[in-house]
């Protein structure tokens, strides 16, 4: 029996072999059920997503939509319109079902008469009005998606914000994680050094309390980073709980920036931005506005055609020896309808439109002025930014050798645990500032493609 002990153990081994690939299996097909095959998403992913599914800017493509459909009924001005038009009367007495033709022509009355017929109407002038029309349904088309192109802009902005806060967050969390385990070792340090006699009380309460403040601060920086994850699930457009959305994946690194002069981004913010764009359209569709109250002052020419059946009920087709019962009627004919008064309506509504073309070319000019104030500030931001990498770079390597200085130095007792407090501190700082310097470069790049009008959703396809 002692030779069957390994192949008992064998067998052991192959069991739990098998009931671990089980377990895994089980967790691969109940993890879309449960929740357990949560994904981290990297910056492209939470872009793709907030573009697919942000509510606010759905319904913005569905304004953008509605807004095509203006365009086709506009341009049916243009056509003649075709309608079948059915009318039943019941007469208080009895009425001749045909009109008489003819002197002392006989006839058949009823008091219930049919009149059904096709009817088609086309407009031949209108002062403009209609060319007017189909010019601003374009133009509020087109108005439109460059609203829609620049809230895609904001919303990958926005997106590419709040992840780059959160991996700042987890940088700091992680010097902070850092200095905490140092302090804490220090704390150890110092109840054995107190012990022997080597260290007073008051350092070591020192160190407990710079450990109480970092473990708050630890804390709080936590509770940031799970705001800004809920922050980033709206801006995605993910319900929490109802998608497969844990957590970001990717690293802060310094960005590679090509330098653009401030003259060079204004003429590409001016050419490419699409709020200017938009107002632009904005004061072509008033202007054409204008064109179209205008024409109220001109008459209308329309013609017209009519063809139907008329009869009394019940339709009674024998009765013709007497009378006509039913009859088959057309008509055609030019209609011209001239204004002569309508209590100044129309002069208010030209200068009415004249006034809103005023306030859309003073939109414009204020669209245009806020675009030159973001290209400013965008370029200052990321000068400002880009700086800071380089000073912030070079603190941390000065407070580290600080920091190994003091320690030393605490070690051989040349100093006191202040010192070391204060350097540990100032590592601490400048790890945080750095943090937030390439941060702020990363979405300073983004800002000032954004002021360009360049199309920071392609970058993310």
């Amino acid at each position: 029996m002692p030779g069957d002990f390994p192949f008992a153990q064998q067998r052991a081994k192959y069991l739990a072999f098998l009931v671990f690939w089980t377990l895994v299996s089980a967790a691969g097909v109940l993890g879309p059920i449960t929740g357990w095959c949560a994904q981290l998403f990297t910056l492209r992913d939470c872009v793709r997503t907030a573009l697919e599914k942000n509510p606010e800017l759905r319904a913005l493509r569905y304004g953008h939509d509605a807004a095509k459909e203006e365009k086709i009924k506009a341009r049916a001005g243009f056509f003649p319109s075709l309608d079948v038009q059915s009318l039943y009367t019941r007469y208080g007495e009895p009425q001749r079902v045909i009109p008489a033709h003819a002197n002392n022509e006989p006839g058949v009355f009823d008091r219930d008469l049919v009149d059904t017929a096709l009817i088609g109407r086309l407009i031949l002038f209108e002062g403009g009005r209609r060319r007017a029309a189909v010019r601003v349904a374009e133009l509020k088309a087109d108005q439109s998606l460059w609203d829609l192109t620049a809230s895609t802009h904001d919303l990958v902005l926005n997106v590419a914000s709040v992840y780059y806060k959160i991996l700042q967050l987890d940088q700091v969390l992680r010097a902070t994680e850092g200095s905490l385990d140092a302090l804490r070792a220090h704390e150890q340090l110092a109840h054995h050094e107190l012990d022997v006699g080597r260290a007073a009380p008051v350092d070591l309460m020192k160190i407990q309390v710079r450990v109480s403040s970092l473990t708050q601060k630890l804390s709080s920086l936590q509770a940031d980073r799970q705001v800004l994850l809920v922050l980033l699930e709206k801006l995605m457009g993910i319900h929490p709980g109802e998608e497969p959305f844990a957590d970001i994946s990717g690293s802060l690194e310094k960005p590679a920036v090509a330098w653009i002069s401030q003259d060079q981004a204004l003429q590409e913010a001016m050419k490419n931005r699409p709020h200017i764009k938009a107002a632009r359209a904005a004061v072509q569709a008033a202007m054409e506005n204008v064109r179209a109250a205008r024409a109220d002052h001109w008459p209308q020419v329309s013609t017209f055609g009519r063809y139907g059946l008329r009869h009394g009920v019940p339709y009674d087709a024998d009765s013709s020896l007497q009378g006509l019962s039913h009859e088959d009627t057309w008509a055609a004919g030019v209609q011209v309808d001239v204004p002569l008064f309508r209590a100044g309506a129309v002069r208010a509504n030209v200068r009415q439109a004249a006034f809103l073309a005023e306030q859309a070319r003073e939109q414009l000019r204020a669209s245009e002025l806020a675009v030159r104030q973001d290209v400013e500030r965008s370029l200052t931001a990321l000068k400002d930014a880009l700086d800071r990498i380089e000073v912030t770079q070079s603190a941390i390597a000065v407070a580290k050798e600080t920091l190994r200085i003091e320690q030393e130095k605490y070690a051989a007792g040349k100093n006191s645990i202040n010192d070391v407090l204060d350097a540990q501190a100032a590592l601490l700082q400048a790890e945080v500032e750095y943090a937030q310097a390439v941060s702020d470069a990363q979405i300073a790049v983004l800002e000032r493609d954004r002021a360009m009008g360049l199309d920071l959703a392609q970058r993310f396809q």
